[in-house]
């Protein structure tokens, strides 16, 4: 017995077009308002943005064990545009702490632990401001937040701010420094 198959046959589909000149411009368009947004979002902006604010996160927390293993009370007077570190406010006229020397953002020619966002020698965070300005904070012995005379403060917080803004704040008591 034989089996003949036959051959179906299809009926030509409707011819296939390309797309139409309006869908290409539409395409097009929503391309460059992509392209737009990522330009003008330079992701660089916030990398640097996060890199001061733990900059000078590790630098308070810095500060809080210069306080502790001193058994003296250490602090941060801080500006608009960075901040000097003291490893002794208990004295009339407080003197810097030593930087460590590869940190490129210390600015004292006698090597004192002085932060300077503007200087060209710490180009990476050109531009980073620091509010409020003018406010010192200091880590009594036990690493609790005192202000410069060494009455306990509240929860202190610092802002950097670079093409946006991010908030360090300093627990009362504790002295835990996060950045959220």
């Amino acid at each position: 017995m034989r089996i003949q198959l036959s051959a179906i046959s299809h009926q030509p589909a409707a011819k296939s077009r390309g797309f139409t000149l309006i869908e290409t411009i539409m395409v097009m368009v929503i391309i460059a308002i992509l392209a737009v947004v990522v330009v003008v979002r330079n992701p660089f902006d916030a990398i640097k943005l996060r890199s001061a604010a733990r900059k000078v996160a590790g630098d308070i927390r810095y500060v809080q064990k210069l306080a502790i293993s001193n058994q003296t009370r250490a602090g941060m007077a801080f500006n608009a545009n960075g901040y000097s570190v003291y490893r002794d406010m208990t004295v009339a006229a407080p003197y810097p702490a030593a930087v460590s020397p590869g940190d490129p953002c210390s600015t004292d020619p006698l090597n004192n632990f002085i932060v300077d966002f503007n200087d060209p020698r710490c180009s990476n965070y050109s531009g980073v401001t620091i509010a409020p300005p003018f406010i010192t904070i200091a880590f009594n012995s036990l690493g609790s937040p005192v202000n410069a005379a060494g009455v306990a403060i509240g929860p202190e917080t610092v802002t950097v701010t670079y093409n946006g803004s991010q908030t360090i704040t300093i627990a009362a008591g504790t002295g835990r420094v996060s950045i959220p």
